[in-house]
């Protein structure tokens, strides 16, 4: 997509083209109005509203650039009405449970009542496993603490936290949010862009380099990985050069931790 293009965004399933492609989120028409800008995958291209209908966004392209499928759709500002479990989110979670998954992680919780629909869904299935907060919404770390209480634990969802959010703040809601959760002793994952050019490079950037070890420094449980693995060309080399850091870190730099 180029500056000025028209993008539309419906909720018909339709096949995508550069014009128009189809959305999941049923309320998007409703929730957002002229003026307000869309973010697609991570930030990478901005759009901004200039009319809804019933069924269809139409934008304005302003940051351009390729969009594929399966990317997300964030909504900056935008108070979205939507429940914490869809009702594709509900049958996901119970084949799921089904097949014997070890965790959930649930996207954009705001609350700590977004875990209970959750709990209601694994008794009815019998079976109740551990559920992650991916924290990844402003509403998310205004009520961060509560959260942390009510979940099994966190994750730090940088890409979305970042479009959410200035990006400036992200780095101090990661160590904020480390500091909590090791505190009340839940298990915290910090992930997203870990080591994001090598996705299609063979070595990572000495900054990434850095901020894994950081993560590690600052007492995070678990790095995670994402489309280095996914969709990378070294998703082998991506996995064994993470765990060098990570093991060079615990073997080096864990007596600089202050607890």
């Amino acid at each position: 997509m180029c500056i000025r293009d028209s993008f539309r965004i419906t909720v018909k399933d339709v096949p995508g083209t550069k014009e128009i492609v189809s959305t999941t989120f049923k309320g998007l028409p409703q929730d957002v109005k002229p003026g307000d800008f869309l973010l697609i995958d991570d930030g990478k291209v901005r759009v901004r509203v200039v009319d809804a209908d019933d069924t269809t966004v139409t934008t304005e392209v302003v940051v351009g650039g390729p969009v594929s499928n399966n990317k997300g759709i964030n909504l900056p500002g935008v108070a979205v009405n939507v429940p914490a479990l869809s009702e594709k989110d509900e049958a996901d979670l119970r084949w799921a449970l089904r097949i014997g998954a070890d965790l959930i992680a649930l996207s954009f919780v705001r609350s700590a009542k977004d875990v209970q629909r959750v709990h209601v869904i694994m008794a009815e299935e019998g079976r109740h496993i551990p559920v992650i907060a991916k924290i990844e919404k402003p509403q998310a770390v205004d009520n961060l603490e509560e959260i942390v209480d009510a979940f099994d634990g966190i994750m730090v969802a940088r890409g979305d936290l970042g479009v959410e959010l200035p990006l400036e703040a992200v780095p101090i809601v990661q160590k904020r949010a480390v500091e909590l959760a090791r505190r009340m002793a839940k298990p915290v994952i910090v992930a997203t862009q870990m080591l994001e050019s090598m996705i299609s490079s063979p070595v990572p950037t000495r900054a990434e380099t850095s901020d894994v070890a950081n993560a590690v420094l600052d007492g995070a449980d678990a790095v995670m990985l994402s489309g280095e693995t996914s969709v990378g060309e070294y998703p082998v080399t991506v996995v064994e050069t993470m765990a060098r850091i990570v093991a060079s870190t615990e073997e080096h730099g864990l007596s600089l931790i202050h607890i």
